[in-house]
């Protein structure tokens, strides 16, 4: 039996889109295609973490 997912804290999503924002500009400023392709990864990241759950999204509009 898997163990229950923890919920991940929303003060850490933050944090990850704060330096995925930080290296993507670093990138941009620096022209170097290493800190671009982070900061793209990190608010990729960030963006799965902020979207709610699947299946909260799908019981959601079955209400409506």
């Amino acid at each position: 039996m898997p163990a229950p997912a923890t919920p991940f804290r929303r003060w850490a999503v933050w944090l990850i889109l704060a330096t995925a924002i930080a290296v993507l500009v670093t990138g941009v400023a620096l022209a170097h295609g290493l800190l671009l392709a982070g900061g793209l990864v990190l608010a990729g990241v960030a963006g799965q973490r902020f979207t709610p759950p699947r299946s909260a999204a799908l019981d959601r509009d079955r209400d409506r």
